[in-house]
């Protein structure tokens, strides 16, 4: 049943391209780290990019960066993370 009460946020324009962040962790806490962001409800996903420094690409909506610092300070109380901004420029 829809609720009268829900207020629709404005729509946001479709973002061109991933925000992204890097992740460094140690590698026996990726599936934890895997699990904590599952929690945040699709909020970003990631991809390892050296399995054996465990060196994450976390990547998400532009619109969410600052939902995502905030997910991944909390994730830090359970998983100790070193969180860098992506070193790359963004294509356009």
């Amino acid at each position: 049943m829809y609720r009268s009460s829900y207020r629709k946020r404005p729509a946001l324009p479709a973002p061109c391209c991933s925000a992204r962040l890097l992740v460094r962790l140690a590698p026996e806490d990726i599936a934890m780290f895997r699990f904590l962001l599952e929690a945040y409800d699709n909020l970003a996903s990631f991809t390892v990019l050296e399995r054996r420094t465990a060196l994450l690409k976390v990547f998400f909506s532009p619109h969410q960066e600052n939902a995502v610092r905030q997910a991944l300070t909390d994730m830090g109380h359970t998983v100790a993370l070193h969180v860098q901004d992506w070193p790359f420029p963004s294509p356009v």
